[in-house]
């Protein structure tokens, strides 16, 4: 009886005690998650705090600092700027024209020096010019002229009045206004990129955060010159049009002779015909005489008996 009042005392400690532990362990829990949460609040405010423009993830306080990716810094950046982006309505047509024309003119070099002067009164230029001349002596030419787009109609027009005859005219206008429009908003983003990483250049103390920082603005550096390649070559190509133009000799029935002289022509005839009568009639004597030496051949080849023959003759 002493032993189950024991054994009963015993089991009800051993559960307040367990009862104790699991409650300590539950507030200790609790403090621990309320401090975790205290913390990552100060230091999330600690970086937003040091960061560049107000934007979380620039701070740098360690070698792993948190860069803006490209793409979410970009993403951010070009909504920052959304607003004062240029739009197609804030910007001149963009139009390439190019044109190709096939002419026919009785003098090719003449032709292609009238061309280049024309280019050269509206300020153009010549990019390119080569003349060929044929075994016949028949020369072409091909010429390629740049010339402001202004003037575009009007030297078509000049060029077509030099030939005798047009063969084939090709025009062509390439709209690239919305290209130009979205490399004008990529290049202003990409440059606002580049001066929050040289910002954060001029603010990193380690060498980790140094390099890590040049990379990304190596990349964004790279892709503004290439934005800004591409915008110089549209405007080149847009300031300026194509010409090319492909120049033959118009082609001419000539006489085989400056003068026709039919009774020369009877004449020689004539002679032609009298010494192949002559070499006919030689060829007939000759003939005859090689026959005529051969007659006795056949003579004697007639008369002379068999050998196999005259035996017999003889014994009979």
């Amino acid at each position: 009886m002493d032993l189950q009042k024991i054994t009963s005392k015993v089991w009800g400690i051993a559960q307040k005690m367990f009862l104790a532990i699991i409650i300590v362990i539950a507030v200790l829990i609790i403090l621990l998650l309320i401090l975790f949460a205290f913390y990552k609040n100060k230091q999330s405010i600690t970086v937003s705090q040091s960061g560049y423009n107000g934007e979380t993830g620039l701070g740098i306080s360690a070698p792993s600092m948190a860069l803006p990716a490209p793409e979410r810094s970009m993403t951010i950046t070009k909504e920052a700027n959304l607003d004062s982006a240029t739009t197609t309505g804030d910007i001149q047509q963009k139009v390439i024209k190019t044109a190709s024309l096939s002419i026919t003119v009785d003098d090719v070099d003449k032709t292609v020096g009238q061309i280049t002067n024309e280019a050269v009164l509206v300020n153009g230029f010549v990019q390119n010019s080569s003349v060929t001349e044929n075994e016949k002596g028949q020369k072409s030419a091909t010429i390629i002229l740049r010339a402001p787009a202004a003037s575009f109609e009007s030297l078509i027009n000049k060029i077509k009045a030099l030939a005798k005859l047009v063969e084939r005219e090709d025009i062509n206008g390439q709209e690239v206004t919305q290209e130009y429009v979205d490399l004008q908003a990529d290049l202003t983003h990409n440059q606002a990129v580049e001066a929050q990483y040289l910002e954060l250049l001029k603010r990193a103390q380690k060498v980790e955060e140094i390099i890590a920082v040049r990379d990304k603005l190596d990349q964004v550096q790279g892709e503004i010159e290439r934005i800004k390649g591409r915008i110089r070559y549209l405007d080149n190509q847009t300031e300026m049009a194509t010409i090319a133009v492909n120049i033959s000799r118009e082609a001419k029935v000539t006489l085989p002779a400056e003068k026709w002289q039919p009774w020369v022509v009877i004449k020689e005839a004539a002679k032609n015909l009298i010494v192949g009568v002559q070499n006919f009639v030689n060829f007939i004597i000759v003939l005859i005489f090689v026959l005529i030496g051969f007659i006795p051949y056949l003579i004697l080849s007639q008369n002379t008996p068999a050998k196999g023959g005259g035996l017999m003759n003889g014994v009979a």
